[in-house]
């Protein structure tokens, strides 16, 4: 998913002959699933993360990771800890960081429902990196990567990982895929704009703090025989940019061809496909804002707005519209 863009567990319910047991099973059922919210209105309380009961499908998860000595098998809160340590900055603010694990662990378990589907239960699972999406780093590439800040980053993305354990992002009772990128271009996309139905909890979010970032703009200068070139086409064509909401180009029209945004910024190495072309001299510039594809969480929003005091469930729930929190009661497998 870019530079940092980084997504519906059966249970088996046995029925039984006798209805006067299944009746008092569903009264000890209704009774567990009311009381973390009967607690809630006697405290006073919103409860913002449901438990639900540990899938034993998934106790055994296993991730396969490559990693510079080979090919490396990890467990679920291991393969996280990795995952967070290559795609957000460690020195994120605590929130930020735990918000991310939440996320890196639900497109795991995402991955891993949708290759293995129905399985027995107690049996492992097994998905690879490339599956998730989500590169890890192993422990000698985050000592190269962090330098003498090793011991401090480790211990960052330790707790980050430990205080989400078994975490992971549902809507309406199945898993979601939760998309993520860098920075945005001062807003997120609707995810129903650029996906279209089904995504309407990647609605979009105003992210006024990313315009004072260091790298909101980039622009390259490519000559115009390079440009058409590239683009293979006759050079003279006239170029239509289709933007949706937020100023993304979803399309690029050439004549009578027509080319996705995201494949013209790939096409040219742009951070964004919230892009601007201008003729400059001999050349061509290409001015872009934003890093990654710009659907739902925005890195560096959430780790200003951590700054300013939202915890991790507020940033989620604020990137994810309807999401839900939920909790394993048990959560057996991580390393």
């Amino acid at each position: 998913m870019g530079r940092a863009d980084g997504a519906g567990r059966i249970i088996k319910v046995q029925r039984t002959a006798r209805r006067q047991k299944m009746r008092d099973l569903c009264a000890v059922l209704l009774f567990l699933l009311l009381l973390p919210y009967a607690c809630s209105l006697l405290f006073g309380k919103e409860e913002l993360i449901r438990e639900t009961v540990a899938v034993p499908e998934r106790e055994g998860l296993t991730v396969s990771c490559q990693s510079e000595a080979g090919a490396l098998l990890t467990g679920l809160e291991e393969y996280v800890e990795g995952a967070l340590a290559a795609s957000m900055p460690a020195e994120y603010e605590m929130e930020a960081l735990k918000a991310q694990a939440v996320i890196l662990r639900t497109l795991c378990l995402k991955a891993w429902e949708e290759k293995n589907g129905t399985q027995t239960e107690g049996s492992a699972g097994i998905v690879t990196a490339e599956e998730v999406g989500q590169r890890y780093l192993d422990a000698a590439q985050r000592r190269q990567l962090w330098g003498e800040k090793y011991e401090e980053n480790q211990a960052r993305v330790e707790e980050a990982v430990r205080q989400t354990k078994g975490m992971y992002l549902t809507l309406a009772g199945k898993l979601l895929e939760p998309a993520y990128f860098e920075l945005s271009a001062g807003k997120t996309r609707d995810g129903r704009e650029v996906l279209g139905e089904g995504y309407e909890y990647l609605a979009s979010v105003d992210c006024s703090h990313d315009i004072e970032a260091e790298n909101y703009t980039e622009s390259i200068l490519v000559s115009r025989e390079r440009f058409w070139e590239k683009l293979g086409c006759d050079s003279g064509g006239r170029i239509l940019l289709t933007r949706d909401s937020a100023d993304y180009v979803l399309y690029v029209d050439i004549g009578t061809e027509r080319m996705a945004g995201e494949s013209f910024r790939d096409l040219f190495g742009l951070a964004s496909s919230c892009f601007s072309l201008a003729e400059e001299g001999s050349g061509i510039r290409l001015t872009s804002k934003g890093v990654g594809h710009g659907l739902g969480f925005c890195q560096h929003e959430a780790d200003r707005r951590a700054g300013e005091g939202e915890d991790f469930m507020a940033l989620l729930s604020g990137f994810f519209k309807g999401a839900e929190i939920r909790k394993d009661a048990e959560q057996k497998s991580g390393g």
